[in-house]
């Protein structure tokens, strides 16, 4: 009779255990999978902010050269340079940094345009922002 007692207590306790664990293990599995997709989430966001601050800097840059304040458009223009180098190297997503590679491949006519004052810097800065707003999923509507 002990050993009965004994055999469904025990029994009792497993049930116990399991009628705990089960929804808690299943409760994790759910939180897990939503932790995972909320860093999804987060790493795609940082990229946009991300491109959106180069974005910042180089509408700064149109803005110097609207002003024809060139001096200070390069300078604003070699700080996001290299700003867009350095970013470029530590990103994860290749779309994103296949963008930010053309921004830097137009470095060298940018800075030149800028330091000769030639009236084509606008198209140079205007196609480096599309290439930023591309990356950042909007495009611009360019008035003919």
């Amino acid at each position: 009779m002990k050993r009965l007692v004994a055999i469904a207590v025990a029994i009792l306790v497993g049930l116990a255990f399991l009628a705990g664990y089960l929804p808690e293990r299943q409760r994790r599995l759910v939180l897990e999978r939503q932790l995972a997709s909320l860093r999804t989430d987060l790493a795609e966001a940082q990229i946009q902010v991300l491109l959106a601050g180069l974005l910042s800097q180089l509408l700064a840059v149109e803005d110097a050269v609207s002003s024809q304040n060139y001096g200070e458009a390069q300078t604003l223009s070699s700080k996001l340079f290299d700003d867009v180098r350095a970013e470029a190297a530590g990103i994860p997503d290749p779309s994103s940094k296949d963008t930010l590679e053309k921004v830097i491949r137009m470095r060298d006519r940018i800075t030149a345009s800028l330091t000769r004052g030639d009236p084509q810097i606008q198209a140079l800065l205007r196609e480096a922002e599309m290439h930023l707003r591309s990356g950042l999923g909007s495009r611009r509507i360019v008035a003919p």
